[in-house]
């Protein structure tokens, strides 16, 4: 029998809460039961990005502290470049490690095999957890949660909002784009008076499903039903959305496809090339070491974005624990996934990796709000939480999102129109969605 088979045997409620007694593993009543002896486990830990990327070197401290930290005497070894392909081939050998982290639709694909826990079910009588549940945000906590199952612990979120370059605007005579409000209209505006077309153009962005994605988003189009059975990209909020960037082509505003695989996009803001830029908040450690200038805000609303609310989405990150015949093994990992709930480990998911964490209990704690609170730079990504939508968590999305890509793409360079390339991308994913429901 290979691991991963048969480690398909749940553990016992029992057993887990006795192991998770103590500090950082939930309380202990007088009652309890004598703890499970976790001292001397090691859990091996596959971390989806390089040691070397701000990211991999936040979990890998999170971990490291666990490992320092926790009163069980349970220790991670860490090892980074772990993407889903290489899980998969772990899993089908039978060899998978015991905690992985990614994005949250390859989780659900882990999930869906029966490969990994439901969170749920085997932390229900750890107190810790009860009160970091709670304070997940709810998107985030629906991006997670595939057929009413939880099956990751969230950790932090990579979304998207927008860089403006402030030089330019002032030498248009224009002050910062508004927070609030600020219109498809507004942006075109300052598009015009500020850019310098050819050499310096007014909005600037790959052709993809995430980037074209945030006009479409803030255009009041959702990707996925409430029920998680229909997905579109096809509506006319979205057909909108990108003749409106065809538009700003036309109008010299956007660069044009040039003829390369990937339109030969690259980001122009630290050149001085561009007035307005996607962003991300890990890019601004970067861009402030380098010496760019920018500013950062929100996207514009579009006209049938009816809520005239900012809105933003991307991909959640979180701990999934695989399941295993060794209860010890699949306890510690439990615990050490738990670890990244806590406020000071949102801190290092924020400060070393660039990224917001998961919960409102690190996000309105003193020492992120010390270190964040009045950057005007970041702190717009955390006001960006309460309107943050995860991607669609179905297993198989990430190829869903790829034949988005090049759809769009595809209409970038003119060879499908707008309303032929949706129309067709939709039916294609909405293929690939009823299978995994089936």
């Amino acid at each position: 029998m290979t691991r991963a088979a048969a480690g398909l045997v749940a553990l016992g409620p029992v057993a887990l809460a006795a192991a998770c007694a103590g500090p950082g593993g939930g309380g202990e009543s007088a009652s309890a039961p004598k703890p499970v002896e976790l001292r001397g486990v090691t859990v091996e830990h596959w971390i989806q990005n390089a040691l070397t990327h701000p990211e991999g070197m936040a979990k890998e401290k999170v971990l490291q502290h666990f490992s320092a930290q926790n009163p069980h005497g349970i220790s991670v070894a860490s090892t980074g470049g772990n993407n889903i392909q290489k899980v998969i081939a772990a899993l089908t050998a039978g060899t998978p490690p015991d905690l992985v982290d990614g994005f949250h639709f390859n989780m659900s694909a882990l999930f869906k095999q029966g490969a990994t826990v439901d969170i749920d079910a085997e932390l229900k009588s750890n107190t810790d957890w009860k009160k970091a549940r709670a304070a997940i945000y709810p998107e985030i906590l629906n991006g997670f949660t595939w057929k009413g199952k939880l099956f990751a612990v969230p950790l932090y979120s990579s979304y998207f909002s927008m860089y403006y370059q402030p030089e330019f605007l002032k030498r248009a005579g224009l002050p910062a784009p508004p927070p609030k409000n600020w219109s498809w209209e507004q942006f075109l505006d300052y598009s015009k008076k500020a850019a310098r077309p050819p050499e310096i153009t007014g909005y600037d962005d790959s052709w993809s499903y995430s980037r074209t994605g945030m006009l479409v988003l803030n255009n009041g189009h959702r990707f996925i039903s409430q029920d998680g059975t229909k997905f579109s990209y096809n509506s006319p909020e979205a057909v909108e959305a990108l003749e409106f960037q065809m538009q700003m082509i036309k109008q010299g505003l956007m660069r044009a496809h040039d003829g390369l695989g990937n339109g030969g996009y690259s980001e122009k803001l630290p050149e001085g090339k561009v007035v307005f830029q996607f962003a991300v908040a890990a890019r601004v450690p970067r861009y402030r070491n380098d010496g760019a200038q920018f500013g950062t805000c929100f996207y514009p609303i579009g006209p049938k974005n009816k809520e005239k609310k900012s809105y933003t989405h991307g991909e959640s990150y979180g701990f999934a624990v695989f399941k295993n015949k060794d209860a010890k093994k699949e306890q510690a990992a439990l615990l050490a996934a738990l670890w990244g709930t806590r406020p000071d480990s949102g801190l290092v998911f924020a400060q070393v990796g660039g990224t917001p964490p998961a919960y409102k209990t690190a996000i309105e704690s003193s020492e992120l709000q010390a270190a964040f609170k009045s950057d005007r730079d970041v702190w717009p990504f955390y006001e960006l939480l309460p309107t943050y939508i995860p991607m669609p968590n179905f297993p198989g999305f990430a190829e869903v999102r790829s034949m988005g890509d090049q759809m769009i793409r595809d209409i970038w360079a003119q060879k499908a129109t707008v309303r032929e390339g949706l129309n067709e991308y939709t039916r294609l994913a909405q293929q690939k969605l009823d299978e995994v429901l089936k």
